[in-house]
């Protein structure tokens, strides 16, 4: 897809969808830079630089939405069928955490509440998006009869991400 005034004002909705998961790309990887350099300023060990890095990444969770958020980074470069897929994976993910995370609200705390109303219905607003013909079929070329099989498929990676951060966080990794 050429970057032109005609193609941008045909194909806007999945450009924003695209510069949107760069952009959370980018700021997940500036973020776990910093949460990495000030928990070296405080845990610093003795020992070389490089060996002190990985303990910091073996022991923090500070790069793991970078490391997620790599599934749709992929798929933002790929005008395929695997691209949607994993982008649209990664929009299952977000809604099958926020599901599972709803668990755990406090019903009285309304603001909370609409918070995550309002996430959820965002997410359902992409993943409709990326379901119309102007962007699964003409750009990544997924046929109307296609469609539901390529959502199951995005939708049990997205689900099985979820289920497997659920274990590394049970278990404490």
């Amino acid at each position: 897809m050429k970057l032109t005034a005609e193609n941008i004002k045909n194909h806007y909705l999945i450009l924003i969808i695209k510069l949107s998961i760069l952009s959370l790309f980018i700021f997940s990887l500036v973020r776990g830079k910093i949460k990495t350099s000030v928990y070296w300023n405080f845990v610093a060990e003795t020992g070389s630089g490089f060996e002190n890095y990985l303990n910091v990444l073996k022991e923090t969770s500070f790069y793991r939405p970078a490391i997620i958020l790599l599934i749709p980074f992929v798929g933002i470069f790929i005008n395929k069928k695997i691209g949607w897929i994993l982008i649209q994976s990664y929009f299952y993910f977000l809604i099958s955490n926020l599901a599972f995370s709803a668990k755990f609200i406090d019903l009285t705390d309304n603001t909370l509440i609409l918070i995550n109303i309002v996430g959820f219905l965002l997410l359902l607003l992409i993943i409709v998006l990326m379901n119309k013909k102007k962007i699964s079929n003409l750009i990544y070329g997924i046929g109307k009869t296609e469609l539901i099989s390529k959502n199951v498929i995005a939708s049990v990676i997205g689900m099985s991400i979820t289920i497997i951060l659920a274990l590394i966080k049970g278990n404490g990794i």
